[in-house]
C-alpha cells in the first residue's frame, strides 16, 4: 500500500452534523481527516439564513442542550442558547390554556385541572406508559395499550408530538418517541442566538473543510480508497465516511434510502407581537387537523431577539406537507386562530419546503453505521436509527470510532 499520496487517513463525505462529528472524533483519536461537502455551506439540514435582517433556520428546529453527544462534541456555552419555556400553549374550544411544569410553577396547577385537559385517566395512564418495556411498537399503539386515550393526549400529547416527529398517524417507534420525551423532561430545548447555523459552525472549528466538491464514485483499490469528485479530482485514503444524507448516501452506496418526513415552514414578520409570550403554541381543538395546517407555532424573536431586528417579530409556523399540501392562505387563518390575532398584516418572509427533514423510525428499526467492502467504506447519519441532531452526533461517533479501529486492524 503507498501511502505517498494520501490525502487523509479518513475522508468524511458530507458536511452536515454527523459528519462533522466523526470528523472532530477522528480528530480527537490523532487521524487525519478530510471532510467535503457538495454544496456551498456546511451543516447538511442544520443551517440558518438571513433574510432582510431575520434569522431563519431551515425549518423550525430547536436544539436541546440534554442532548449526551452535544457535550461530548462542542463546548455548549458557545451556543448562546435561548431556551423555551418549560410550557405549552393549547388552543381549546373554550381559549387559550397554558399548561407548566408544575414542579416550577406549582400555582398553575388548578388552573391546568379545570381546564379538562388533565383527566385522572390519562395521569395515571402516563404513568404506566413510561414503565412499558419489551417489543417496540409504534406510539399510537402504546398509547392504546396503556389505555391513553383522553384529552391530554388527543388535545396536547398528539398534537404536539406531531410538530417534534413530523408525522399525525401515530405511526413513529415507541421506543424513539420515549427517547424524545425523556430529552425533553431531562433538558430544556430552545435556539441558539445565532441561529441553528451555529451548531455546524462549532463543530467544524480546526477541520478541513473542502465545500463545493461533489464526489461522484468511492473506489477501494490496492489497499487505498479512491474518491473522485464531479470536477474530476482524485483524492486517496484508507477509510471513507459517508454521510451525506439519506439521498445522497444511498447513491454512492447503494443502500436504500429511508421514507421521509416531509415539512412545509412558513415565516411571518409582523410589528405587533400575537402573543406575550415564547412558548410553543399548538391546536389542541376537536378535530383541529381538519383543515389547519399548522402543527406548531411560536413567537421566535420573543424566545431568541437576535433573530429579527427591532421592533420586528418573527413567527414561525411548522405544518406537515403530507397534509394535503398546505398553502400560505390557510396557514394564516390557522394562525389567526390559534393566536387569536388578525394574520392579515403580517408580511411573509419565507416559504420552506424540506421533503427531507426526518427520517421516518419504525417499530424496531434500530441500526447503527453501516460497513462494507472490508472496512474501506463506512456510512452514517440521523437515518441509521435515531433521527435527530443527537441521533446524527452519536451515528458520527459511532463511525468514526469504527473507523479508527478498522485502520488499526484492517479487515
Amino acid at each position: 500500500m503507498d501511502t505517498t499520496d494520501l490525502t487523509a487517513d479518513v475522508i468524511v463525505v458530507g458536511a452536515g452534523v454527523a459528519g462533522l462529528a466523526a470528523a472532530r472524533r477522528l480528530r480527537d483519536l490523532e487521524h487525519t481527516v478530510t471532510v467535503l461537502e457538495a454544496s456551498d455551506r456546511i451543516g447538511g439540514r442544520i443551517t440558518t439564513d438571513e433574510v432582510d435582517g431575520f434569522l431563519v433556520d431551515r425549518g423550525f428546529q430547536v436544539l436541546n442542550p440534554a442532548y449526551r453527544h452535544l457535550g461530548r462534541s462542542i463546548d455548549v456555552s458557545r451556543l448562546g442558547m435561548r431556551p423555551f419555556p418549560r410550557a405549552v400553549r393549547v388552543r381549546t374550544d373554550h381559549g387559550l390554556v397554558e399548561l407548566v411544569d408544575p414542579t416550577r410553577r406549582p400555582q398553575a396547577l388548578p388552573a391546568m385541572l379545570r381546564s379538562g385537559l388533565l383527566g385522572k385517566q390519562d395521569l395515571a395512564a402516563v404513568r404506566l406508559l413510561m414503565q412499558l418495556r419489551g417489543v417496540d411498537s409504534t406510539r399510537g399503539e402504546a398509547f392504546d395499550r396503556v389505555g391513553f386515550t383522553g384529552p391530554l393526549r388527543r388535545r396536547v400529547v398528539d398534537p404536539f408530538l406531531s410538530g417534534v416527529v413530523c408525522e399525525r398517524d401515530g405511526s413513529t417507534s415507541w421506543h424513539h418517541t420515549a427517547w424524545l420525551i425523556g430529552r425533553f423532561v431531562a433538558g430544556t430545548p430552545g435556539l441558539p442566538s445565532g441561529g441553528m447555523r451555529t451548531l455546524p459552525r462549532l463543530l467544524a472549528e480546526g477541520l478541513d473543510v473542502r465545500t463545493g466538491q461533489h464526489v461522484t464514485t468511492i473506489e477501494p483499490t490496492d489497499g487505498l480508497v479512491r474518491v473522485t469528485t464531479r470536477g474530476g479530482e482524485v483524492l486517496s485514503c484508507r477509510i471513507v465516511i459517508v454521510a451525506a444524507g439519506p439521498e445522497a448516501t444511498c447513491s454512492l452506496t447503494n443502500h436504500p434510502a429511508p421514507p421521509m418526513r416531509g415539512t412545509r415552514t412558513f415565516w411571518f414578520s409582523t410589528s405587533e407581537s400575537p402573543s406575550d409570550s415564547p412558548a410553543i403554541h399548538i391546536d389542541g381543538r376537536e378535530r383541529a387537523d381538519v383543515g389547519h395546517p399548522v402543527v406548531t407555532s411560536c413567537v421566535i424573536s420573543h424566545l431568541a431577539p437576535e433573530y429579527a431586528p427591532d421592533g420586528q417579530h418573527l413567527v414561525a409556523a411548522l405544518t406537515l406537507t403530507a397534509d394535503n399540501d398546505p398553502t400560505e392562505e390557510n396557514t394564516r387563518h390557522h394562525l389567526s386562530e390559534l393566536f387569536g390575532v388578525d394574520t392579515g398584516p403580517w408580511r411573509m418572509i419565507a416559504t420552506q419546503d424540506i421533503p427531507g427533514t426526518l427520517p421516518a423510525v419504525l417499530p424496531g428499526e434500530a441500526a447503527g453505521p453501516r460497513v462494507e467492502r472490508n472496512g474501506a467504506v463506512i456510512s452514517c447519519g440521523d437515518h441509521f436509527g435515531n433521527a435527530s441532531t443527537d441521533g446524527a452526533m452519536a451515528s458520527g461517533h459511532q463511525a468514526a470510532r469504527l473507523a479508527a479501529q478498522v485502520i488499526r486492524n484492517p479487515m
